[in-house]
């Protein structure tokens, strides 16, 4: 269940995705938002960060980490990590899509 709840969530992670490839790697991105220093992301440092700069709500970011969080309520960095790459990944698909038509 958690691998479909991923699934659904990789689209929603395109922004991040792309502040990643301006930030460093997808663990420095991840260290930033573990604001404790935990090793995972709880709902409250994720929304946090995700609605410091007042582009998300706090309603968007808290629906983008249940979808990547699954049933636990923590992010890891390897539920982090897949998020990120899938969005790589479709955001490509999507360029060479495009391209073939």
């Amino acid at each position: 269940m958690k691998t479909k709840l991923l699934t659904g969530a990789f689209g929603l992670f395109a922004a991040s995705a792309f502040a990643v490839a301006h930030a460093g790697s997808p663990a420095d991105y991840f260290n930033k938002i573990d604001a404790d220093a935990s090793g995972v992301i709880t709902q409250a440092e994720y929304v946090a960060y995700k609605t410091a700069d007042g582009k998300h709500s706090a309603e968007e970011a808290g629906a983008k980490f249940a979808k990547v969080a699954g049933d636990d309520g923590e992010m890891t960095l390897a539920e982090f990590e897949a998020a990120v790459k899938a969005s790589k990944k479709k955001k490509h698909g999507d360029k060479d899509k495009e391209r073939s038509s």
